[in-house]
This record gives structure tokens, sequence and C-alpha cells, in this order.
């Protein structure tokens, strides 16, 4: 199955990556508090040029037990304001994981928010996916408070699960059931 993209939410467009997005995309990905809590580390700009044209052409959804970047675009000008993942387990693709990376400049401002909810409508809807899933770092209030307000239901606190950045840390998981995005909707 595809996903047909791009697809709208108020002021957010999920759609490919593009070259055009290189500027942007190097710079925030470069930016250390944008990669504090992420698993890679700042980028350089030939990375993030390689990375968006693995990206450009990406099947949607990815293979399961791969991941696919989505842009997060302004719905007005198409400008990029982030990314976000989605991989769908390999051994039970009917299970699929988020994520999500903002610029600075955009944090704060409830498109992250609006982001994960189109993102959630396209697992549960297109995807017709049973469950979806998402880590997040047990310091990085601001995506608690991200997984929670778009309705994510806590069920795990990870003691060291991670390692990231030369060191353990502790993540919590976030869920949803498609039956649960159904009744909310």
């Amino acid at each position: 199955m595809s996903l047909q993209l791009p697809v709208s939410d108020g002021q957010v467009r999920l759609r490919h990556l593009r070259a055009t997005d290189l500027p942007v995309f190097a710079a925030y990905r470069a930016d250390p508090k944008v990669a504090r809590f992420q698993g890679f580390d700042p980028y350089t700009e030939a990375q993030a040029a390689a990375f968006i044209a693995r990206q450009a052409t990406a099947a949607v959804p990815a293979a399961p037990g791969s991941w696919l970047q989505l842009a997060i675009a302004d719905a007005a000008d198409d400008q990029l304001l982030g990314d976000c993942a989605l991989h769908l387990y390999a051994h039970e693709p009917r299970i699929g994981e988020i994520g999500i990376t903002l610029a600075t400049r955009w944090q704060g401002q409830g498109l992250a928010r609006q982001a994960v909810h189109e993102l959630l409508a396209l697992c549960f809807g297109q995807l017709q996916l049973h469950r979806v899933v998402a880590l997040t770092d047990v310091r990085n209030l601001p995506c608690v408070a991200l997984l929670e307000s778009a309705g994510l239901r806590r069920e795990g606190h990870f003691r060291q699960n991670g390692w990231y950045k030369g060191e353990w840390c502790d993540e919590y998981q976030y869920a949803m059931l498609g039956a649960e995005w159904a009744a909310r909707q």
C-alpha cells in the first residue's frame, strides 16, 4: 500500500524531502540543541545532502524494518520546518514507530503537534496500522508534552534503555491503538 502525499493538516504538510530543502535541513540537523535527544549526531552538509537524496525517492511507507523520513513543511509556502519518521516493524508490519524533529525556530508553536496528528492519521487511516509507538528520552520534556497532548499513552519507563551521546538514558514508550484513534475522530 502506498500513502498519498502530500497531506496537509492546518498549518503543516507532510511530503517527501527535496533537494531544495538542503540548506534548512542541514542547518537544523547540525544544531546541537536539535540533535540533543535524537539518535543522530549533528549532521555535516554532505551527510544532509546524502540523506535527502536517499529519502527524496523513498517508497512510502518504507519496507518493514526500514525508516522513512518525511518533510514537515509549512502548508502556505512549503518551507521546511522539520521532518518526521515512520518505521514499520520487520517482525510485525501492522505496528509502526514514529519520531519527529523540528527546527528550533518552529518549536513551541503547535506545529509539531499538527505534524504528529497528520502522521497518526496516515498510520491509522491509509496504512490501517494496529498500533503506533514512540520512544523519547525522559529528559526531553517538550517531546513528552507533545506525545501526551497528541493523545498517545505512556506505557513504559525503560531504565538505561538507550546509549545516546556517550551515556545511557532512560526512555518513555508511548503508544496508541488504531481503535483508540478511531474513537477520538
